[in-house]
């Protein structure tokens, strides 16, 4: 494993990970919301037979956030710029996971020519959250969160870092029944905590998430080769607004059974073999 950071040219610094061998095709993880490079840890050592290349966006993990309005849009182009910035001899194959997958969509709608043909979304917004929907609920709760959070004078910050909190809301989405693995998400979700760029950009982006989905890329994504990998309990992006989404962007679809939106922490081997077996 190398740490590596690159300044792009719109002046803010990407901090990436590479595994494995530079002699092997690339593959380019982008994480979600609130993530970071170490989500992707447990597909490492699955994915022998791929450079990975991965990093930590703008404003998450340890690369700086730029200013306090960063947009979809703007996460786009700079992964497109994170991309050129590599020089690799053949454009990359590219996986994004949950909000990942809005930004790699926003930098194919940008930048096509960046990107390899086969593209993998994992867990993926679908498509924005109307009235009815059925995580409209669950939208609303984290809305509230993120403003109050942003807002409150004194216990805003502490309800931002709380781990009680994180520790309840990933208990939501988390099917995993082994003890030992439960504690080990908690824990990465707890460092997570430690890596926040901004609550107020942290309320905002989740806003504009939460109005977006991989259909309004429909005429983006039928160029390319689309697998969509989805958990069957996924309560965060759930099955059914999957398969409509994929029918709309004419993606295949993998659902891997007995998990939710966290497959990467508690399915890897399943999730891992769904994407050499799309690759090869």
């Amino acid at each position: 494993m190398t740490k590596r950071a690159v300044t792009l040219p719109q002046g803010n610094i990407v901090t990436y990970w590479t595994h494995h061998t530079d002699k092997r095709p690339t593959l380019i993880l982008v994480h979600g919301f609130t993530g970071s490079h170490e989500g992707f840890q447990y597909l490492v050592p699955l994915l022998q037979e791929f450079r990975l290349i991965i990093p930590d966006l703008p404003g998450f993990g340890v690369s700086p956030l730029p200013h306090h309005t960063l947009s979809l849009a703007e996460l786009g182009e700079q992964l497109a710029s994170f991309i050129q910035s590599l020089n690799l001899s053949q454009p990359p194959h590219v996986i994004g996971h949950s909000m990942g997958s809005l930004v790699v969509c926003e930098a194919i709608k940008q930048h096509p020519e960046l990107f390899a043909h086969k593209l993998i979304l994992v867990s993926p917004v679908p498509s924005p959250v109307s009235l009815l929907d059925s995580r409209k609920l669950g939208v609303i709760a984290s809305r509230l969160y993120y403003i109050a959070s942003h807002r409150l004078p004194y216990i805003g910050r502490r309800l931002a870092t709380s781990k009680k909190i994180t520790k309840l809301s990933t208990k939501l989405i988390m099917t995993a029944r082994d003890k030992k693995l439960q504690q080990a998400i908690h824990e990465h979700h707890f460092t997570n905590l430690n890596y926040i760029s901004s609550i107020g950009w942290y309320a905002h982006l989740h806003k504009e998430i939460n109005n977006t989905g991989i259909t309004q890329y429909s005429s983006t994504l039928k160029a390319f080769d689309v697998l969509i990998i989805n958990g069957e309990k996924d309560v965060v992006t759930p099955l059914k607004h999957q398969q409509k989404a994929a029918a709309t962007v004419q993606a295949k679809i993998i659902t891997i059974p007995k998990v939710g939106h966290l497959s990467h922490y508690e399915k890897p081997t399943q999730l891992a073999t769904a994407i050499v077996d799309f690759l090869r």
